[in-house]
């Protein structure tokens, strides 16, 4: 019994390691950093909203008409806040840049999520061009409205997502797909071996080197990650830069 007790004790601690870590990395617990406060500010350049409780963080170009529009998740739940560095960076190339959270997701009820892009897309008449993705398992969601919903978007923009699971399978999609991972992902061994064949022949990816998964985000490391070989800003530049490289190549 003494055993049993044990192995329960054990679990329970790890179990309230992984909240706690999820937590205080998600901006639940420490809040945001001054660095992170500092790109959610407005100023001559790029404006900033905030929706509702983080629901959105909304990026513009100040004083100009966005060349298109990019709808994105985070990873997980975390805090759509702390995606502002790499938000602000695509903004300032002159796009609209929507992170949508997850926290009002309900499990399964992908209908909900899809309103939710269709929302925004709807809200915004005068931009013409959207594309869709996001953030590992937080791009599978912008998968799965662009594949139901072709007409509606011009591309994807995914950034480490997971595609080996479900009906994330693009391989048979005409949409222009731009595919970022670092070389250092947790998951790195593998990944491409996984998430090549689901891709279309003519996707454009881009490796960084030294980076890994959750660096695109600036929530900090997590538990079960590889550490990276280079900063989260020096990613997020690279990640920034391979998208907005992608859309005007594109013609926006």
């Amino acid at each position: 019994m003494k055993r049993i007790y044990s192995v329960l004790g054990a679990l329970v601690a790890i179990a309230a390691l992984v909240g706690v870590n999820y937590a205080l990395f998600s901006g639940k617990l420490l809040g945001l950093s001054p660095e992170i406060l500092a790109t959610l500010e407005s100023d001559d350049r790029v404006t900033v909203t905030i929706v509702g409780d983080n629901e959105q963080l909304v990026m513009v170009p100040a004083g100009a008409e966005p060349r298109a529009g990019l709808i994105l998740y985070p990873e997980g739940r975390m805090d759509v806040r702390t995606y502002g560095p790499v938000a602000r960076r695509l903004a300032g190339a002159g796009y609209r840049v929507v992170f949508l959270s997850r926290r009002l997701e309900r499990e399964g009820d992908l209908a909900a999520e899809y309103a939710r892009i269709e929302a925004i897309i709807n809200a915004q008449p005068e931009v013409e061009t959207w594309f869709v993705g996001g953030h590992t398992f937080g791009g599978t969601i912008g998968v799965g409205y662009a594949l139901s919903h072709p007409d509606r978007v011009a591309g994807l923009v995914l950034w480490a997502v997971r595609l080996d699971s479900g009906d994330a399978d693009l391989s048979g999609s005409d949409l222009p797909v731009l595919y970022v991972y670092g070389t250092l992902d947790d998951e790195n061994v593998d990944l491409m071996a996984r998430v090549g064949p689901r891709l279309p022949a003519e996707a454009t990816i881009v490796s960084i080197e030294g980076g890994n998964r959750v660096q695109f985000g600036s929530y900090g490391p997590m538990a079960a990650d590889v550490g990276a070989g280079i900063t989260p800003e020096e990613q997020q530049v690279q990640a920034a830069a391979a998208t907005v490289e992608f859309l005007t190549g594109l013609g926006y």
